[in-house]
């Protein structure tokens, strides 16, 4: 019962803050377990902020790799957006990936083999 009263109006402890429960992982260990390993694929992630980054971005793609793609500096300027979109559709569909806008300034874009599923997981 003094349980369930003490949940019910607290027992005057402060309850630890999200802050104090975070625990900083060391993901040392687990790459070490993967040296040494073939690697098929990079998820790469870039942001859009000129012309100049676009051949970078499709080299990516070609190597099949997944990219995605920060486009808030891009947003500003639609030449700019558009014609990137428009590049890389043109990559996605020479490697036949595939290629979405996630959120309002996020684009992922996939190499061959690799489809975008467009519903949420519930």
């Amino acid at each position: 019962m003094a349980k369930f009263l003490d949940k019910l109006i607290g027992s005057g402890k402060k309850a630890k803050s999200e802050a104090e429960d975070y625990e900083e992982l060391d993901l040392s260990e687990f790459e070490e377990g993967f040296k040494g390993e073939p690697t098929i694929m990079f998820i790469r992630v870039a942001e859009l902020s000129g012309l100049d980054v676009l051949p970078q971005l499709k080299k990516q793609i070609y190597e099949g790799n997944v990219v995605f793609i920060d486009v808030t500096p891009a947003k500003h300027d639609k030449l700019l957006f558009d014609r990137a979109i428009k590049d890389m559709k043109q990559v996605v569909n020479d490697v036949h990936g595939d290629i979405a806008l996630v959120k309002e300034d996020q684009v992922i874009v996939t190499p061959r083999g690799v489809r975008i599923d467009r519903q949420k997981l519930k």
